[in-house]
């Protein structure tokens, strides 16, 4: 079977456990026990039901986004979700558009169904939004399903509703799905911008998971919100590889939706207290232009004079001892995508150590 493999991912796994200072993560470390409140009951290996998720799990989820829980599945994390949605909406010889710079998933995804990508530029002299003109141009009868993160991954911009529902309504007018990523929305402030797309049409399908935002990558506790028709065949698919979601997981990703307020402002406090550092960085460089994210915990930068970064993160690696993401792998030669994750003394190390990385790879 041929298909194109999810490069950046193999990528991610191997740098996780390399020496150096980590700067290549995009998702919040591990909660603390005390946070969540975890009891010795949830690790025993039953549940109320295991086999489509905890229907507690099902139940808090369809509040949250003011549904049914008809409108809900369970996934093995965001990026199980996202895989669904492309095998139950897509079929060989349609289109789908899918934002650039984006997570390179959604190009794999698109070739293991033999899809047609169709770019939309998200432009860094644009703030990194789409044109809905550009947009428009885009859609005709075999695009079939358009593909948006929000926040934006890679640059963590923020989606206006109104420009989000402009494309919402285009694509339904023309018969289209929009899947919307919204696995780092909760990184903004509640109530500032934190909408969720599902609300703005019945052509719309979310997913998200526990992962990004809230450091349980672990659990693998991920989910879809969108029209009940396409999670039917969601479910089809589930069948065939997940014939049960593990218990514990279940179990303990339910203590800690009880908890969500609580890790919640983790997060933000964290993005609050290294942005001041990473953004006295990037300024003094005058080397490098780089995207404010409204919140997140990683920069998204490009170096001037560089037309390529995977050697320089290669360098920044081996000879600096820091760790970071080439743009390459987000169709984005010349950025970086930097993550600040990390305590304050380290972030400022990190950087210096990058700095130190750039000037000796434009040098030679």
């Amino acid at each position: 079977m041929d298909f194109e493999p999810f490069q950046y991912m193999r990528f991610a796994k191997r740098l996780e456990y390399a020496d150096g200072i980590f700067m290549a993560g995009s998702g919040m470390n591990r909660p603390g026990r005390d946070l969540i409140a975890w009891k010795e009951s949830d690790l025993r290996l039953d549940s109320l039901c295991s086999n489509y998720g905890d229907p507690r799990n099902i139940a808090w989820l369809a509040e949250k986004y003011g549904t049914g829980g008809e409108h809900v599945v369970l996934c093995a994390g965001s990026s199980e979700a996202n895989f669904l949605v492309y095998m139950a909406a897509l079929n060989a010889g349609d289109k789908v558009i899918v934002e650039s710079p984006g997570y390179p998933q959604f190009r794999s995804l698109a070739s293991l169904v033999n899809a047609e990508v169709v770019d939309l530029p998200r432009r860094p002299e644009n703030g990194f939004l789409p044109d809905i003109n550009e947009f428009k141009a885009l859609l005709d009868e075999n695009v079939r399903l358009v593909v948006l993160t929000n926040l934006h991954n890679p640059s963590m911009a923020h989606m206006p509703i109104e420009l989000m529902r402009q494309i919402v309504d285009a694509a339904g007018a023309n018969g289209t799905l929009v899947l919307v990523d919204e696995v780092y929305i909760d990184h903004l402030r509640p109530g500032e911008g934190d909408y969720t797309t599902f609300d703005l049409g019945d052509n719309v399908v979310v997913t998200s998971s526990l992962t990004k935002v809230y450091g349980l990558s672990g659990l693998r506790f991920g989910w879809a919100i969108g029209p009940a028709r396409l999670l039917a065949g969601m479910l089809d698919l589930i069948d065939i590889v997940d014939p049960e979601l593990p218990t514990i997981a279940q179990n303990m990703a339910h203590r800690a939706l009880e908890n969500l307020s609580r890790l919640r402002p983790v997060a933000r406090r964290l993005h609050e207290q290294n942005w001041p550092i990473v953004k006295e960085w990037a300024d003094s460089r005058p080397d490098i232009d780089y995207f404010e994210p409204p919140g997140g915990i990683t920069l998204w930068l490009r170096v001037k004079g560089i037309d390529e970064t995977g050697n320089l993160a290669t360098v920044a690696r081996n000879d600096y001892g820091v760790l970071v993401v080439p743009g390459e792998y987000f169709q984005s030669p010349g950025w970086l995508r930097v993550g600040y994750k990390i305590e304050p003394n380290s972030v400022r190390d990190g950087l210096t150590r990058l700095g130190k990385a750039i000037d000796d790879f434009k040098t030679h």
